[in-house]
């Protein structure tokens, strides 16, 4: 069932929840009665006196920017990243001795061992970091030629002596 709702660039009104939901910007100048927004919030007190106000906390960014890459997208530069498709591309770009398979587990272990919560954004981190041409030109990586060194992963939050402890040892995996 679609939502019965009014919108204007500054407040939208939903009418099955009753509930008016104004911007930031909109608010401020609905407290000044010298405003014509604070005319609209009294018209509509005044003909809907069950309205419920809110204010809108937040706007989806328009850009995205990483920080270490400084690249501009206009969406989330992690969406798409699972670990399916994370482990599709590694299986798609390894090697014979499975290479990227061993350190994507390893990690992934890691991942898990830090808690659900963070663990896709630690393997989305280093996978990111891994493939930085990931998410502009993915068919980079087919040719073997450019198969990108293995980046040794090193955690920031490991305590020492930890079984979770990931520094390179020389041998991989």
């Amino acid at each position: 069932m679609a939502t019965r709702c009014v919108r204007n660039k500054n407040y939208r009104i939903d009418f099955d929840r009753m509930t008016l939901i104004m911007t930031a910007d909109f608010a401020e100048k609905a407290y000044d009665p010298e405003t014509s927004e604070y005319e609209i919030l009294k018209r509509l007190k005044k003909d809907f006196p069950d309205l419920k106000v809110e204010r809108k906390t937040h706007s989806k960014p328009t850009s995205y920017t990483t920080s270490k890459s400084k690249e501009k997208f206009y969406h989330n530069p992690y969406k798409g990243i699972t670990y399916d498709n994370m482990k599709r591309f590694i299986a798609t770009v390894d090697d014979g001795n499975k290479t990227y398979k061993k350190k994507y587990d390893r990690v992934y272990d890691y991942a898990l061992g830090m808690g659900k919560k963070r663990a896709h954004a630690i393997m989305a981190g280093w996978f990111v970091e891994q493939f930085p041409k990931y998410r502009t030109d993915p068919f980079y990586y087919y040719n073997n030629d450019n198969r990108p060194n293995i980046i040794p992963f090193n955690p920031k939050t490991v305590e020492e002596g930890s079984q979770a402890e990931l520094a390179p040892t020389g041998t991989e995996g």
